[in-house]
């Protein structure tokens, strides 16, 4: 059996009388890529919120490679290998690219006692990590100046910049044109298999084409969960949710 790199048991999230989770399970294997998908409101952001720390669950528990998490903070897990991107762009738009990019390893190096020789040494780092991206030549761009595309890539790639064991992406493509759509699914597929990803995803064509697994939130319950080509037959989910998907 797979190792498990991160899981939710029975986690419940209560809102006053609504149930924005209800008891569901969520467990991932070591180096899985999984799918999250389900209407609006089915409650894959909170659980997200939860698996990352943000969101404290009434009921259940969630496991960080091997180590129960339940009360421990967004911080915390993030220094245990934990990484997230959010729906929304969270960048310092009027710093630049490479300063981005050099604030993101100057809090992981503090996060681990590690010290750079100097300020040019983590200016140089920064601008190598970009390269990695094919970025470098926005380096000393404001972030503003980005196009949308490439600032949902430059949130993968301070995610990356932490070394993460574990990565949440939370609708890394929304938004995007098709061409950028494609690039960042590329850049998705081809991240080692050392990193397990979970990300909630609309479009149906990334999110199959991306993920091992698929797992299918409604109105708060896990409804299914299978390979893409069981969740794409399943007639449960098709009612639910993969009908209306189509006639968006």
């Amino acid at each position: 059996m797979n190792d498990i790199a991160i899981a939710g048991h029975g986690v419940t999230v209560r809102y006053g009388a609504f149930h924005a989770n209800d008891d569901v399970t969520l467990v991932v294997p070591a180096g899985e890529r999984r799918a999250l998908i389900g209407p609006n409101g089915a409650g894959k952001t909170t659980l997200f919120g939860v698996l990352a720390g943000q969101v404290r669950p009434v009921g259940g528990r969630v496991d960080l490679l091997g180590r129960e998490v339940t009360r421990r903070p967004a911080h915390r897990r993030a220094r245990m290998g934990l990484a997230r991107t959010f729906q929304i762009t969270n960048l310092f738009g009027e710093l630049t690219v490479a300063q981005n990019v050099q604030l993101t390893l100057a809090a992981e190096a503090r996060a681990h006692w590690v010290f750079w020789r100097g300020p040019d040494m983590l200016r140089d780092r920064a601008v190598e990590v970009l390269a990695e991206w094919d970025m470098e030549h926005t380096a000393d761009w404001p972030v503003r100046r980005l196009a949308y595309g490439q600032q949902r890539v430059l949130e993968i790639v301070l995610a990356m910049c932490r070394g993460p064991r574990v990565l949440l992406l939370d609708e890394p493509t929304a938004g995007l044109a098709p061409a950028d759509a494609e690039r960042l699914t590329s850049l998705v597929a081809a991240l080692p298999r050392s990193i397990t990803i979970v990300m909630i995803e609309h479009d149906m064509a990334v999110a199959f084409g991306l993920a091992d697994r698929v797992s299918v939130l409604q109105q708060g319950r896990l409804l299914a969960e299978g390979t893409p080509e069981e969740i794409s037959a399943d007639q449960r989910v098709i009612e639910a949710y993969l009908g209306e998907v189509a006639h968006d």
